[in-house]
């Protein structure tokens, strides 16, 4: 891997269930806080949108079903787990390319649905 390398890693959520997980790399490249980098990629995860999206409603004191999450994440951790495991090769694979600072940024989504955004 090259020099560039990841040191801050922002969750934003843009609805119950989907997010951005953003990633700025090389120190120098601190972006202001509300503005939003060029999508990067935009992937389906659906076990992982999920899983953020409790995280959230708990983050917001909302109610959820606790033992019922905990059973469905038991029941889903191997897929979770690889869902993770994708996300992590897509930001490998784009920082391998990189040079400069800058921002790896995914929308995870939890419906085949990808944004008009996504430049693929």
């Amino acid at each position: 891997m090259n020099q560039v390398k990841p040191y801050k890693i922002i969750i934003e959520w843009r609805g119950e269930e989907d997010f951005y997980f953003i990633c700025d790399y090389d120190r120098s490249d601190v972006k202001k806080i509300g503005q939003n980098p060029p999508i990067s990629k935009a992937k389906t995860f659906p076990l992982m949108a999920q899983a953020m999206g409790n995280v959230l409603r708990k983050l917001r004191q909302e109610h959820i079903s606790f033992p019922l999450f905990l059973v469905a994440l038991a029941f889903n951790h191997r897929n979770l787990l690889h869902e993770i495991d994708q996300l992590l090769h897509l930001l490998h694979l784009h920082l391998e390319k990189e040079q400069v600072p800058g921002s790896f940024a995914c929308h995870i989504s939890s419906s085949k649905q990808e944004p008009s955004s996504n430049p693929e």
